[in-house]
């Protein structure tokens, strides 16, 4: 009994139909945009957006504001507003720490951080001795 006893041999077969690629492969049909329904939906989201603009005047008096960014306060969670209020007082507090420093300062301390560092190129003792 040889090893290769169970080999199949032959070419392989494909299931479906056969491509022919020198004479060129399948073609993909190409779908057509429908041009009528595509003006349709433009139109649509134009005069939305218009509405919107007017009802923006009409209801600020004439004066125009930033666009959402009062709404955009206003959806905020109490959860989510009190972590923005939080997060901006810890980037303050960053911003006031490193404006401090010069850059002499800065890079002596890191001096002295990678002296404190070990070496990671140095070979551990390993085994009895």
């Amino acid at each position: 009994m040889s090893a290769y006893e169970n080999v199949v041999t032959g070419k392989l077969k494909l299931k479906g139909k056969a491509l022919d690629v020198k004479a060129g492969g399948t073609k993909k049909t190409k779908k057509k945009k429908n041009k009528v329904l595509s003006n349709e939906i433009t139109q649509t989201i134009e005069n939305e957006f218009s509405e919107g603009m007017e009802l923006e005047e009409t209801t600020n008096d004439g004066k125009k504001s930033k666009d959402g960014s009062g709404s955009y306060v206003d959806n905020l969670t109490p959860a989510e507003k009190r972590y923005m209020d939080q997060r901006q007082k810890i980037d303050m507090q960053k911003m006031a720490k490193t404006s401090n420093k010069s850059h002499r300062d800065r890079i002596s301390d890191f001096n002295q951080y990678l002296a404190n560092m070990s070496e990671h190129y140095d070979i551990p003792k390993v085994g009895p001795g």
